[in-house]
């Protein structure tokens, strides 16, 4: 994996990768495109958070949806409190996510259309103590916005990157998303998307 040897490259010369403009003014120093900042951002952050997010019990932990993975010509959710609440019709993939979430034992599904909604869900829930970590699905930079955001409230996030961005009918790997769910837990798939040669700790 192209990003893989990059991160392992930066961490040889003893860069800087705690934050993102370090990222991003280290890939310059190797030559390397800035455009991945965000991308080795939050792949280096998915692997210092793992171990703390892997020991928070499933009903504590929020799975964030991006609404854009919804069918939007036939999709018969209606909007709620929290977001879209999903009917599980089968016309797209978040109901797939849902379902084995639930298998798992997962509580708190949550169709956003955007971060102010988030950032409501946050605020009412991670001080009453019902967040204690999140899985997000969104494209890089958000994902990256996201971890920023959350180290501050200390709350652990495994992200999972869209393989297709935009603001309707994107996409997502969702055995990605069933591994992420699964961080932790005694059927937890061994997948090389969270492996990477470095284990920097994450920045409070």
């Amino acid at each position: 994996m192209r990003v893989d040897n990059i991160i392992a490259k930066l961490a040889a010369v003893g860069a800087d990768l705690s934050t993102r403009n370090a990222i991003k003014m280290a890939l310059s120093l190797i030559s390397e495109d800035e455009e991945l900042t965000d991308q080795i951002y939050v792949e280096i952050k998915n692997k210092a958070y793992k171990e703390d997010f892997a020991k928070v019990p499933v009903e504590k932990r929020a799975v964030f949806i991006p609404q854009c993975l919804r069918n939007v010509k036939e999709c018969p959710a209606e909007f709620g409190e929290y977001g879209w609440e999903c009917t599980k019709c089968g016309k797209c993939v978040i109901g797939d996510i849902i379902e084995h979430g639930e298998k798992l034992g997962y509580k708190q599904f949550y169709i956003v259309p955007g971060g102010s909604l988030v950032k409501k869900i946050l605020k009412e829930k991670v001080p009453k103590g019902e967040i204690k970590a999140a899985l997000g699905i969104a494209c890089w930079p958000e994902l990256a916005e996201a971890n920023e955001k959350l180290s501050i409230l200390k709350i652990p996030l495994q992200a999972v990157p869209l393989l297709r961005a935009g603001c309707i009918n994107t996409l997502v790997d969702i055995e990605r998303v069933k591994a992420a769910l699964e961080i932790g837990l005694k059927q937890e798939n061994k997948s090389p998307a969270f492996s990477t040669d470095v284990n920097p700790q994450p920045t409070p």
